[in-house]
């Protein structure tokens, strides 16, 4: 169970980021999970829209090549240490975070995971109990 994320990159420089989520609300495309890190002049920008599709639409009409892949979105558990939990549970099973985000625009405290084994990563999740969010996370 995975969500798409979108991956572009951008140029480093002030009101870039806003331009772009901009266009994107104006087509309404929510972005309810986003991270950007940046190095000098260029930085990349990586999100999760409520409709793909009309994202990457938006973005070609920009010019940008993005591109979209697999990543996990995962409820936090609502205890002291629930985060901790999901990061336990992927560090038993050799599995390497590569990038991680929250959710702003939901009920629920979700974090948007980018993993080395996006499949076994899933199971050992939802196999203990964590709740893993499919598409219907672009309109939570």
């Amino acid at each position: 169970m995975t969500v798409r994320e979108i991956i572009l990159g951008v140029k480093n420089r002030p009101g870039e980021l806003s331009r772009i989520i901009g266009h994107l609300y104006e087509n309404d495309v929510k972005v309810p999970a986003f991270w950007v890190g940046t190095e000098n002049k260029k930085a990349i920008l990586r999100f999760i829209a409520s409709d793909p599709e009309a994202a990457m639409s938006v973005l070609t009409g920009l010019g940008f090549k993005a591109k979209t892949m697999d990543v996990i979105a995962a409820r936090v558990p609502d205890h002291p240490g629930g985060l901790n939990t999901i990061l336990k549970l992927l560090h038993s099973a050799n599995i390497d975070i590569l990038h991680i985000y929250p959710c702003l625009e939901t009920r629920d405290p979700i974090l948007i995971l980018e993993v080395d084994k996006t499949k076994e990563a899933a199971k050992v999740l939802k196999n203990n109990w964590i709740n893993l969010y499919d598409e219907r996370i672009y309109n939570y």
